[in-house]
C-alpha cells in the first residue's frame, strides 16, 4: 500500500526521542516520538494562518571556543605514555572537534512556530535556516492554493499637520562592563603565583589556588566573549583574549604532563609504603614550558590593559 505521506524535513533528535515533519495533500503531519510512544499533531492547509520564523543568536564564539578546547584535549595526547589514554583522549576529542564542526555546517540556527485558530505549536525539526527555506517553498504554494493568494493591500495617504521640531532625545550609551580588566589582571596574578610555586615548590597552598586561579581564567575569557555582543566595541582586547586561548591550551598539555607524573609518582611511593610528603607541581622548575607560561601571562596582562584603557578613552 502506497503511503500519502513524503518526509518534508529531516529528523529532529533528541535525547528524549524525536521529531519529523511528513506532507500529505491536504495537511502537514507532525511526528513527536519519545522512543516509546508516538504522537501525531495534523495541520490542514486550511487551518493554518501564519508559519513564524526567527533567527536564534549566533552561537559562533562557543563554536570555537569548543574547537580549541577539543584540540587542547586531543593535546593530551602527547601528555602521557600509555596507549589506553593516548586513545581516550585523540578518540573523545576527534568526537567533540567533528561535532562542533558539523553544527557549524549546519548553518544558522532558528526557532519555527506554526499558528493555526486554536493552538501556536513550535515546529522542532524546523531548527535551521536553510531547512525552514526549503520548508516554506515546498508548503506555501499549497496552502495558497487553499486559502487564496493575500491580495496587496493599497493605504490611502493621509496628511498629517506639520508638527513644530524638537530636539531628538539624547542616545543612551550603554558603557562597557569591565571583565577584559578583571581578566588581565587575573593574568598578572597568575603569572606571580607561577613564579611563585616554582620558587616555594613545599608550599602547598600555592597549586591549590593556582589551579582555581586558572579555572577561573577561562570562565572569564567565556563570559566575556559573551557578554561582548552589542555591549562592546572595543576590538584589540578581544584579539588577545583569542590569541590567549592558544596559550591556555599550550598551558593545559604542561600541567597535564606534571599532574601525572605526580600521580605515578603517589602510587610508587604507596607500593613501597612511602609515608613522605609528595607536593604536587603544575609548573616545573627546570621547563621552558614554565617560563612560556608566567612568559606570556604578563605579556598578555599588561597589552590588555593598556588596550583596554585605550579602546575606553578613545572616542
Amino acid at each position: 500500500m502506497t503511503s500519502i505521506y513524503t518526509k518534508l524535513t529531516p529528523a529532529h533528535r533528541t535525547i528524549a526521542g524525536h521529531t519529523r515533519l511528513w506532507l500529505a495533500p491536504d495537511h502537514i503531519l507532525l511526528l513527536i516520538s519519545s522512543r516509546f510512544a508516538e504522537d501525531y499533531k495534523r495541520f490542514a492547509f486550511s487551518d493554518i494562518q501564519s508559519i513564524v520564523v526567527t533567527e536564534l543568536p549566533s552561537r559562533l564564539v562557543p563554536q570555537i571556543i569548543m574547537i580549541l578546547a577539543a584540540l587542547a584535549w586531543m593535546s593530551l595526547w602527547f601528555a602521557v605514555d600509555i596507549p589506553f589514554f593516548k586513545r581516550t583522549f585523540l578518540v573523545t576529542g576527534a568526537l567533540a572537534l567533528l561535532w562542533s564542526i558539523i553544527d557549524i555546517a549546519r548553518g544558522q540556527r532558528c526557532r519555527c512556530f506554526l499558528r493555526t485558530r486554536v493552538s501556536t505549536e513550535l515546529l522542532a525539526p524546523v531548527s535551521r535556516m536553510n531547512i525552514a527555506r526549503n520548508f516554506l517553498r515546498t508548503v506555501r504554494p499549497l496552502i495558497e492554493t487553499v486559502q487564496g493568494v493575500l491580495p496587496s493591500q493599497s493605504f490611502d495617504i493621509i496628511e498629517t499637520p506639520p508638527t513644530p521640531w524638537e530636539p531628538a532625545p539624547p542616545e543612551i550609551v550603554s558603557s562597557p562592563g569591565y571583565v577584559p580588566e578583571v581578566l588581565f589582571t587575573l593574568f598578572l596574578i597568575n603569572a606571580v603565583l607561577i613564579w611563585a610555586s616554582v620558587q616555594f615548590p613545599k608550599i602547598p597552598e600555592i597549586p591549590g589556588i593556582l589551579m582555581s586561579s586558572l579555572f577561573a581564567e577561562l570562565l572569564l575569557i567565556v563570559v566575556a566573549m559573551f557578554r561582548r555582543k552589542g555591549n562592546d566595541s572595543r576590538i584589540i582586547i578581544y584579539v588577545v583574549m583569542v590569541v590567549c586561548l592558544i596559550g591556555f591550551a599550550f598551558d593545559t598539555v604542561t600541567m597535564s604532563r606534571e599532574l601525572f607524573g605526580w600521580y605515578m609518582q603517589v602510587l610508587d611511593k604507596a607500593k613501597s609504603s612511602d609515608k613522605s610528603a609528595t607536593f604536587i607541581k603544575l609548573f616545573s622548575s627546570s621547563s621552558q614550558r614554565t617560563t612560556i607560561a608566567y612568559t606570556w601571562r604578563a605579556a598578555a596582562g599588561v597589552l590588555g590593559l593598556a588596550a583596554a584603557f585605550y579602546e575606553r578613552r578613545k572616542p
